[in-house]
């Protein structure tokens, strides 16, 4: 009898202290790491907030919710309007942006794991701490979910979709298209490098060619980090953009890294140009994907010496 108390406390420990063993029949990977119109909402005027998994903890333990400072630590943007030959121009571009992309995506990827921990308590029917119960609540606002109910398998698959990473690739292949290399009026006025629009009066830039029964804006930001977490925000909660999360997802259930190439196919509805958009897309990708992978190593290198 005691061997087998024994045994089921072992097999209760590991069940808590393994956060990152997800049943197979599920399809879930966790992601491991180091501690046209009206589609481009930005997310400065919807949530001036940003949900964070941790407080200096482990992914496994309960944390608090913080609140994000928008621009920390971020050096203003370069003038990139100077010129230079092509390659340095994109290289310096890329390695500007690289790691404030790379600070959101590990936001993303930590809300990730802890929903992941969260969800494997529901599955084996354990109680979710009130900590937990807190944090979910600010993940359901600001991913805009709208099946509250934790305990339904429908809430789980729709966070799982919503709360992810995006490639960089595809992340920064866009600020270029959009921004026009950063030189683009609205990213040197306004620290917005994607072309998100808003709509109350003073939010942003009025673009010279705008219809004159527009009201539309160009969005103002904060800084060019507050751009790339509203520009992530709207890709993984609006409706345009379900079948981008689709793709993912799909990748996700294979075990499999999302694809840059292959997600640029959810968006369709980002530009009037449709295909034409997607395929201009795509071709950035594969033409600058060198350039990313070399200013990934200088800032690995820099960060290293």
């Amino acid at each position: 009898m005691r061997r087998m108390v024994i045994w089921m406390t072992c097999i209760f420990l590991l069940a808590v202290l393994a956060p990152d063993s997800i049943h197979a029949d599920q399809g879930l990977t966790v992601p491991s790491h180091a501690p046209g119109q009206g589609l481009r909402w930005a997310r400065s005027a919807v949530t001036p907030f940003q949900t964070y998994a941790l407080d200096q903890k482990p992914a496994f333990q309960t944390g608090a919710f913080r609140q994000a400072s928008f621009g920390r630590r971020e050096a203003p943007m370069p003038d990139f309007t100077i010129n230079q030959d092509v390659h340095a121009k994109k290289l310096n571009f890329f390695s500007f942006l690289l790691p404030l992309v790379d600070e959101e995506n590990e936001r993303l990827l930590d809300l990730r794991t802890r929903l992941n921990y969260i969800y494997e308590h529901v599955r084996w029917e354990r109680e979710i701490d009130h900590q937990d119960k807190v944090w979910l609540h600010d993940v359901i606002e600001e991913f805009r979910i709208s099946e509250t109910n934790v305990h339904t398998e429908e809430f789980w698959e729709i966070a799982l979709k919503r709360v992810d990473a995006l490639p960089d690739h595809l992340v920064l292949a866009q600020a270029a298209n959009e921004s026009a290399w950063g030189t683009s009026r609205f990213a040197r006025e306004g620290n917005n490098l994607f072309g998100q629009w808003c709509f109350r009066q003073g939010c942003g830039l009025i673009p010279t060619n705008r219809p004159a029964d527009a009201t539309y804006e160009v969005a103002r930001f904060d800084s060019i980090s507050q751009s790339i977490g509203s520009y992530m925000h709207n890709l993984n909660t609006g409706r345009t953009y379900q079948e981008l999360r689709e793709i993912r997802s799909e990748a996700r259930q294979k075990g499999q890294e999302p694809d840059a190439n292959a997600m640029a196919a959810g968006l369709m509805s980002y530009s009037e140009r449709g295909e034409d958009y997607i395929t201009e897309l795509r071709s950035m990708i594969r033409h600058n994907a060198v350039v990313i992978e070399e200013a990934r190593t200088h800032l690995e290198e820099g960060a290293s010496s």
